[in-house]
């Protein structure tokens, strides 16, 4: 790159020769010059490679004026963010209104004092070049947490079908949520079922919720029996401490299902319980909230976690969600509560033989006051386990 590339460009627009070489004078030293004698030379120069950094422009111009050159550069997406500065020698205080109306931002009266005229020029394409550098980090940023939630997305799990049919509903309230959920057979017997609930949302809970994930889908913590839902639990409690996760925590079911045995053994971390309907077919049901005592991971060190054992029928049907299927305001205005939720689901989802979240999700969007997205993440997976 030459020395004059790295220095700004200012297109200079008026009409008068005098007033182009004046200031050419002034801001050759600092600036790269483009110069135009009319309006209708000054759009087409400002669309030229390099674009100016900044755009000094007269208003008292033959075939179009100042005013609406300014207005024709602000309605063109690929000149509308660059800075104008009006310079003329009109000096009421409505032409000055009028100009800073038109998108100008800054206007400068003649005869010019340089060493003002050089200040403010100066000022201006700082910001100039501050806006395009956050505008550009934005843009980054914005790819990056695109590519963090594709990626989150990827780790979800695809449907089981067979003796194991699955369903599930995963909509985050931003770009990049906290939750994310997976089932995967351990051996030909037994299927691992687990959610995690990460506090907050945005990139840190985004990765440590894929290193949750990871961990358990590639079964790296040390000395844990992922058979185990307590032994999980508390491998997780050592692997991601608090402090060393950037003050976050979160909360986790985790089940395993045993279809030789017949039976589902599981553990929770803080996270709401998970809903069991069990049964023969759809005869005599029987319905059960699945959640152990315990506090969520990372908050504190050497914590003993408990686990149940839970029989099952020929047929069962078991939901695990996150809290942002029911942390909703209702039509009355009440916060919808677990319990609430539980009694919905006991009401309408207890068919054992139908996969329902998608009806879940509509069902709960028609109870919300407010349409639109949902506060938190909604995440609920729907297992039909039949032996």
């Amino acid at each position: 790159m030459t020395l004059t590339e790295s220095k700004p460009t200012i297109l200079v627009i008026d009409d008068a020769p005098a007033n182009l070489q004046l200031m050419s004078g002034l801001l050759q030293e600092d600036y790269r010059v483009k110069a135009a004698t009319s309006g209708e030379k000054g759009l087409k120069i400002a669309l030229s490679v390099p674009q100016p950094d900044l755009i000094l422009l007269d208003i008292m111009m033959p075939e179009m004026d100042g005013y609406e050159v300014c207005k024709r550069l602000k309605a063109d997406h690929r000149t509308k963010g660059i800075p104008i500065i009006f310079l003329t020698a009109k000096s009421e205080a409505e032409d000055e209104a009028l100009g800073l109306s038109c998108g100008a931002v800054d206007y400068i009266i003649k005869p010019v004092s340089p060493p003002i005229a050089m200040a403010r020029i100066k000022s201006h394409i700082e910001l100039y070049h501050q806006k395009k550098a956050l505008i550009e980090s934005q843009k980054n940023l914005a790819e990056e947490i695109n590519e963090a939630a594709t990626y989150i997305r990827s780790l979800l799990p695809k449907p089981l079908e067979g003796k194991v049919i699955t369903s599930w509903q995963h909509i985050p309230c931003s770009s990049l949520g906290g939750d994310a959920f997976g089932y995967h057979w351990l051996d030909k017997d037994r299927l691992a079922i687990y959610l995690v609930d990460v506090c907050g949302h945005g990139v840190g809970a985004a990765m440590l919720c894929i290193s949750v994930i990871n961990a358990l889908r590639s079964q790296t913590l040390q000395k844990t029996d992922f058979g185990s839902p307590q032994s999980v639990l508390k491998g997780l409690n050592e692997a991601f401490p608090m402090e060393k996760q950037n003050n976050k925590y979160f909360t986790l079911w985790y089940g395993v299902y045993d279809r030789k045995h017949q039976q589902l053994t599981y553990s929770s971390a803080g996270h709401p319980h998970a809903i069991l309907f069990t049964g023969d077919g759809n005869a005599n049901k029987e319905f059960h909230a699945l959640s152990t005592a315990g506090i969520a991971i990372g908050v504190m060190p050497d914590i003993e976690f408990k686990e149940n054992v839970l029989p099952l029928g020929s047929t069962s049907k078991l939901y695990v969600f996150s809290d942002g299927v029911y942390e909703i305001t209702q039509q009355d205005g009440k916060e919808m509560s677990l319990d609430d939720y539980t009694k919905v689901m006991q009401e309408s989802f207890n068919n054992l033989e139908v996969l329902q979240t998608e009806k879940v999700l509509e069902k709960i969007t028609s109870l919300k006051r407010e349409k639109g997205p949902f506060d938190d993440d909604f995440s609920i997976v729907e297992l039909i386990l039949n032996t």
